[in-house]
């Protein structure tokens, strides 16, 4: 019964809870939406999160990851392009058929964490295949959240952090999470860069970074090298 309901609830409150949030994002909306959802994030993590994007709303919303946070942040862009990218297949069936709105596509991450030394040295090997719709546009807020990191047999942030910083748009913003762990610290200190910080909040569940990309004229805008 517990699975059963585990299963139910979420389904039930995701699409209400995520629309009163767009419409009230208070500390207390988001704190209950994330409690009845499950959301990892921590409510001062969604609510910067939640500001940023409802400020350039309608815009182009990329996730690196689908989750139970998916329909919070698709409403959240109302009115704008918003794409998730998910290399679990497992997990990608259950969020879209538990949330059959959503624009989410299936990638393949070729990488282990256990060679992130030697990625950073080696950025050419760090570009993947994309869906067109994704690889062809500046997206104006990136968040990374996956694929999995906890490991050196997971794939690890390394790829998703790379992109992020080819595919944002000129001042655009990037939201990195758990940037306690290592591995997504150094590759956000080498791609997206210190100057562009803007703040880091702390959370038992990781660490989140937003990026402001005020600073990449020199950068190319491009997959290439």
């Amino acid at each position: 019964m517990k699975s059963i309901l585990g299963e139910i609830v979420p389904r039930l409150l995701a699409w209400p809870t995520a629309e009163l949030c767009r419409r009230w994002p208070s500390h207390f909306t988001i704190s209950v939406m994330r409690t009845l959802n499950g959301i990892q994030l921590s409510p001062e993590q969604l609510q910067l999160i939640s500001t940023t994007i409802r400020g350039k709303a309608p815009c182009r919303l990329l996730v690196f990851g689908l989750g139970n946070d998916s329909v919070f942040l698709q409403n959240l862009n109302r009115g704008g392009i918003t794409i998730f990218l998910e290399d679990d297949r497992g997990w990608f069936h259950k969020i879209t058929t538990r949330s059959k709105g959503l624009t989410a596509f299936l990638v393949d991450y070729t990488t282990q964490r256990k060679d992130w030394r030697m990625l950073l040295e080696h950025p050419s090997l760090l570009s993947m295949s994309l869906p067109h719709d994704v690889e062809n546009e500046e997206w104006d807020v990136i968040l990374v959240d996956a694929p999995r990191g906890w490991d050196d047999q997971t794939p690890g942030r390394m790829v998703s952090i790379f992109l992020s910083s080819r595919l944002v748009k000129g001042s655009g913003d990037i939201f990195v999470h758990d940037c306690n762990r290592e591995v997504e610290a150094v590759y956000c200190n080498s791609f997206l860069k210190n100057e562009n910080l803007k703040t880091e909040i702390e959370a038992p569940v990781g660490s989140l970074r937003h990026y402001h990309m005020a600073n990449r004229s020199t950068w190319p805008h491009t997959l290439g090298f």
